[in-house]
């Protein structure tokens, strides 16, 4: 058998005029605010923060021929 009790439902946040008319009267009562999410800020990253002469002093020889060998690998030389 078919369904013919269908409930259409329009966009969140959206009314008509009579809903607004409704509600400037005082026969409904106040719409509640629209979901807005928080906008979008990407998490920090040590990585993509630039480098300056005291991150390089604080490596040591050791760290600092990994990051070397690193770049040699992005670079395609072997």
């Amino acid at each position: 058998m078919a369904d013919y009790h269908f409930v259409y439902k329009d966009v969140e946040g959206s009314s008509t005029q009579w809903d607004d008319i409704q509600r400037k009267l005082g026969n409904l009562p106040p719409k509640p605010p629209a979901f807005k999410p928080d906008p979008f800020t990407p998490a920090e990253d040590e990585d993509s923060k630039p480098k300056d002469k005291n991150w390089i002093d604080n490596k040591t020889e050791e760290q600092l021929e990994d990051l070397e060998d690193d770049l040699d690998d992005d670079q395609g030389r072997t």
